[in-house]
């Protein structure tokens, strides 16, 4: 199967964030009262989810509205105040987006809020790869319902001029590999980022995950190898 385009999901798939940013609303959540909630969990029940989204489970689970205290403005003051401190990329990364590169055109499609998207690829130099610019990076404001709806990734193959089917999504939570199968994508899952990647497989498997890696270099093989596979086939 070759694609004509690949859309990178970034946190917990391009860029080492989830922690981060789960640890962020730990402590969020901790300051209302809710000591349950270490970053541990946060990571288990929130990986993959909006703000938004994170909102409506907690409140639905504790019955008070916190809407005062999860606010965009605030998650992002302190997740970009973390990312100065330092954020690494998922290893293998670079050559991973190196070898998509050279298979077909790449673009994000990321579920986080945009300027701390682009700002944790700036930060670990995987922005270039992308162009250098804004246009191929697309997030869940350009879209009406973010994942785990298929509404970003179609968005992302209209205005990257390719059809849903010719496209491949990387994804390390089930919300994306839910939202690239109800694209009518092919969807390859990374675990190397879950703390528990042999269980987070079967996880992604079941939402719809056509292969799952648990390392970033193994995708490397696979596409090099494909790559290989397409050029004997045209020669």
């Amino acid at each position: 199967m070759s694609f004509d385009l690949i859309i990178f999901d970034c946190d917990g798939t391009l860029v080492d964030t989830e922690l981060l940013y789960n640890t962020v609303i730990s402590d969020i959540l901790i300051e209302e009262g809710l000591s349950e909630y270490s970053p541990q969990k946060c990571l288990e029940c929130f990986t993959g989810l909006t703000l938004s989204n994170i909102r409506q489970v907690v409140e639905g689970e504790h019955k008070r509205d916190f809407s005062a205290a999860l606010t965009s403005e605030l998650y992002v003051a302190r997740a970009q105040a973390e990312m100065d401190k330092g954020i690494l990329p998922i290893e293998g990364a670079k050559d991973l987006l190196e070898a998509s590169s050279a298979i077909s055109p790449i673009c994000v499609g990321s579920n986080g809020e945009r300027s701390s998207v682009i700002k944790s690829l700036k930060l670990t130099d995987l922005y270039d790869h992308f162009g250098g610019h804004d246009e191929h990076i697309f997030t869940k404001i350009q879209v009406k319902n973010a994942k785990p709806a298929p509404d970003l990734f179609l968005y992302a193959a209209e205005k990257m001029n390719v059809s849903p089917e010719k496209c491949l999504v990387l994804e390390d939570s089930a919300a994306g590999v839910r939202a690239g199968r109800a694209a009518g994508m092919h969807v390859y899952g990374y675990t190397g980022s879950h703390h528990d990647p042999q269980n987070h497989a079967i996880t992604l498997s079941e939402n719809g995950a056509d292969q799952t890696f648990s390392s970033l270099i193994h995708i490397v093989d696979a596409l090099k190898n494909q790559k290989v596979f397409l050029n004997a086939k045209k020669a």
